[in-house]
């Protein structure tokens, strides 16, 4: 009797543990390979992200003017509000976040304790025939700051050098220099942003400001 060629039972199942051994180990790469690629595009969208917002800090507050926009009880014009949590001043608008020509320009941290929120504002600028300003949509420039601070060093009414500090008092001028400390989300610190100001701090066209902020608010 011829005998029968071909595998026994055991010898099958043998073969379909050690496939499915093999399959584990495939799909268990895969997903380690997805998840570092993830994980690796996060990283670069954030330094990218990081990167945009700083980029964007400086040009902003670099091209910041004394230029008037508010007038003060006493009637002295405000070229500048500044504070620990933000800064408000006088810049050209970028196109891709705003309309084209000076802007009202806010920057902010914004949101909860150790969860913080860096955005930009856009307004634009009062004059004499306008209505209420009504700002734009923020911009969110950099999410998930645990904690930040925006600082300001320049001169005093007398003329003496002021260290760097957390407000800034004197709105009728610019500072000499803004800096912006933050750090992000897992205790990553970004390197502080510090601006020297090109204007000079003390070319404010009172007059002009006196003429055409008066006049707007008369018309409201």
């Amino acid at each position: 009797m011829k005998r029968q060629v071909g595998f026994s039972l055991m010898e099958t199942l043998a073969a379909l543990a050690l496939l499915a051994l093999l399959l584990l180990g495939v799909t268990a790469a895969l997903q380690t390979m997805t998840q570092s690629t993830r994980a690796g595009m996060a990283v670069t969208e954030r330094l990218d992200q990081v990167r945009a917002a700083q980029m964007y800090v400086r040009r902003a507050l670099s091209t910041a003017l004394a230029y008037p926009w508010a007038l003060r009880a006493d009637k002295h014009p405000i070229v500048v509000r500044g504070t620990a949590g933000e800064v408000t001043f006088v810049a050209p608008g970028p196109g891709y976040l705003a309309k084209s020509g000076l802007q009202l320009q806010r920057l902010a941290l914004v949101g909860r304790d150790r969860d913080l929120k860096l955005q930009a504002e856009f307004a634009p600028l009062a004059s004499r025939d306008a209505a209420q300003v009504v700002p734009s949509q923020p911009e969110v420039l950099v999410d998930h700051v645990s904690s930040g601070r925006f600082v300001y060093s320049g001169v005093d009414d007398e003329g003496n050098p002021v260290p760097w500090r957390d407000t800034w008092p004197y709105g009728d001028r610019l500072p000499s220099m803004i800096g912006l400390e933050l750090t992000l989300a897992g205790g990553v610190k970004w390197p502080t942003i510090a601006v020297p100001l090109r204007m000079d701090p003390a070319a404010v066209d009172a007059r002009e400001a006196m003429a055409r902020l008066t006049s707007m608010d008369g018309t409201r």
